[in-house]
């Protein structure tokens, strides 16, 4: 079920740069994700007010960017790794001049799963009305999740990676500001066990963090939040190092097809088993089985 209203999507689809990449091609439901190359002037962008929260991460050069507020207008220098960000319902008027193009990542965040998000952290959220709303500001952990988003769109990364780094920046954003509210202690180890024996069962299947959750009898906010603090990495990435040791099993056995190991390990494309797997081991399955 996708998530991000199509007010966002229709806000997306009339900016003025050159559409360089977009989740939809990758089937992601949990945000939208596009990546522009951007003219060096524009003169007026009405940025109509939408429900979902939006980030927007310079890539690649710089540029004077301007925004009309109560009749005056604000400015800030971008410069890679600058993000802008717009609160729910919040019309913008922008325009922008640079010598030359640069390049932007932007990102949505549905309003459903900041209300959901919202409601699980309880206490310890900051009121949705309070998200930041800033022209321009800096937050490396933002701009690192973001620009792996990005590679990992590049490569082909299933709905649950993108599940997983929504529901994170989500509790980031909503609970970045109250440091000194730690959530309740919660028992961990009976739904993580049962996590990891449904990854093992199903390696070759997709997966949601939808599915995961139920399966532990938690929301995935506290799945995440389990995960994080029992296991020190997120279930994407707990599952993509149960497939890849799976791979490795298969592929030191010789007589089984590359191909097929793949979709053993839940890979329908072998490029992006390829992929993940070099990003693992440093060398191709091919290379692997032949070593080994």
């Amino acid at each position: 079920m996708e998530l991000v209203s199509q007010d966002s999507r229709a806000a997306q689809s009339s900016h003025p740069g050159t559409l360089q990449q977009c989740s939809t091609q990758a089937n992601w439901q949990s945000l939208l994700l596009q990546s522009y190359t951007n003219p060096s002037k524009v003169e007026q962008l009405i940025v109509p007010a939408v429900p979902d929260y939006q980030i927007v991460l310079v890539t690649a050069g710089n540029c004077r960017i301007e925004t009309q507020r109560r009749g005056s207008w604000a400015w800030a220098e971008y410069r890679p790794g600058d993000l802008g960000m717009t609160a729910p319902h919040t019309e913008n008027c922008l325009r922008w001049k640079s010598e030359r193009v640069h390049e932007t990542l932007h990102l949505t965040l549905p309003f459903k799963l900041l209300s959901t998000v919202h409601q699980e952290i309880g206490r310890c959220a900051i009121p949705l009305a309070d998200l930041p709303n800033l022209l321009r500001q800096t937050d490396p952990l933002i701009a690192a999740v973001m620009a792996a988003l990005q590679r990992g769109l590049r490569h082909g990364a299933p709905e649950l990676y993108a599940q997983s780094a929504a529901y994170f920046l989500v509790t980031h954003l909503l609970s970045a500001s109250r440091p000194d509210c730690q959530p309740p202690h919660l028992t961990a180890a009976g739904g993580l066990q049962r996590i990891d024996e449904y990854m093992q069962a199903h390696l070759s299947q997709a997966l949601t963090l939808d599915q995961l959750a139920q399966v532990a009898g938690l929301s995935p906010f506290q799945m995440l939040r389990m995960a994080n603090a029992v296991w020190k990495e997120t279930p994407m990435r707990r599952l993509t190092r149960l497939r890849m040791e799976l791979a490795q099993r298969l592929l030191k056995q010789r007589d089984i097809p590359v191909g097929e190991i793949a979709l053993t390990c839940g890979y329908s494309n072998p490029s992006h088993f390829a992929t993940a797997f070099r990003r693992v081991t440093g060398v191709s399955p091919t290379v692997f089985q032949r070593l080994h």
